[in-house]
């Protein structure tokens, strides 16, 4: 019975010093943690959730191959509430020690970027404003923001506008887009920027505004607002009556009901390849992305900076992606590399067909 007892006593060490090794053997490559910081309730949910599929979606496929890290993602709820953004930066980068951090929409970049200066941690972020980028840690991915006024300036021409009234929230993303919008109309006097309207992103009510646009009478009405204060707009905008045509640079992406802008065109960043949208679709049933394909850019600009670096030293990291990142074929297509942290796709023309954004120009 003794003799029983220490074989046994003797096949069980053995066995959790195999485990013990396996564990080892598992938890041997350095780790990369990744901190995003996206609505997942509230306005803005849908986006939140579309970048949770990404990313499950992303690291499927990604660790199937040989690869010299490992990546742990974390998610924090932003609720679309930009006062609570610095709170969950401040957690990510100091209790959860995070390497890289991601936010979306640029007046929530805005708060990221001082901060992941400060404590030399990467921030990616899916903004439009080039100020989000400042700094040598912060890069920002989305098309260009002067590239997309100059595809919006150039569409109003060939749509024959000569006269457009500007509807901007009050936020970095629009505001920079505008600015560069007005530097074009300033320089090619082609077009002339007639009223400039600035809201709050709580604005519950266009109608006053509405009528004075009417009396202005412009061609067109450049539309830079995003949730929830697009629909409530939009909205108003049907029930005025008004036939004066309504653009925007993105803001028809972020309506929550697309109805509402029926048969309109508009600008956007780089959409979605063929490729992304078809595994998309195939892993969640939708061919709408809500704008997953930049989570998945993001993703693939990470992993493409350590390892291609092939070390943890997060300044060498950054100058990986900076030198090698342009031309690179990511769910938005083919990337350009500026010098000063953004990553961008071409810009297009879409419009809403049946409710959904269809690419109508490259």
């Amino acid at each position: 019975m003794k003799k029983i007892l220490l074989s046994l006593c003797m096949i069980l060490a053995l066995s959790a010093c195999d485990n013990k090794k396996e564990a080892e053997k598992v938890s041997s490559k350095p780790v990369v943690k990744i901190g995003v910081m996206y609505p997942m309730s509230g306005d803005g949910a849908a986006f939140g959730e579309a970048a949770k599929q990404d990313v499950e979606m992303f690291f499927a496929e990604f660790n199937k191959k040989p690869h010299k890290f490992d990546y742990q993602v974390v998610f924090e709820d932003t609720q679309y509430k930009l006062s609570r953004q610095a709170t969950l930066a401040q957690k990510l980068i100091n209790v959860d020690k995070a390497d890289v951090v991601i936010s979306v929409m640029s007046n929530f970049g805005a708060v990221v970027s001082p901060m992941a200066e400060q404590n030399k941690v990467i921030h990616f972020s899916v903004a439009t404003d080039p100020a989000v980028a400042k700094g040598f840690y912060n890069l920002i991915t989305s098309s260009n923001p002067e590239g997309e006024a100059d595809v919006m300036y150039r569409e109003l021409l060939k749509h024959g506008a000569k006269k457009v009234d500007i509807v901007v929230v009050n936020a970095t993303g629009p505001e920079s887009m505008i600015e560069f919008f007005n530097k074009r109309a300033e320089q090619d006097k082609q077009i002339e920027i007639g009223q400039t309207f600035h809201v709050n992103a709580d604005e519950k009510d266009f109608r006053i505004m509405l009528y004075k646009i009417k009396e202005n009478n412009p061609d067109y009405i450049l539309v830079q607002l995003a949730m929830p204060t697009i629909d409530i707009f939009m909205k108003q905008y049907r029930e005025s009556g008004l036939n004066i045509p309504v653009t925007g640079i993105e803001s028809f992406t972020y309506l929550q009901n697309r109805e509402l802008a029926e048969g309109m065109w508009y600008t956007d960043a780089a959409p979605a390849t063929n490729d992304f949208v078809a595994r998309y679709k195939a892993k969640t049933g939708s061919s709408t992305t809500d704008y997953a394909e930049y989570m998945d850019f993001i993703l693939q600009m990470i992993t493409f900076g350590y390892e291609g670096a092939g070390t943890t030293d997060k300044e060498q990291v950054i100058n990986y992606i900076q030198n090698n990142s342009a031309g690179q074929i990511t769910a938005v297509g083919k990337i350009s590399t500026e010098p000063d942290g953004i990553l961008s796709g071409e810009a297009v023309i879409k419009k809403i067909i049946n409710g959904e954004p269809v690419v109508i120009k490259e």
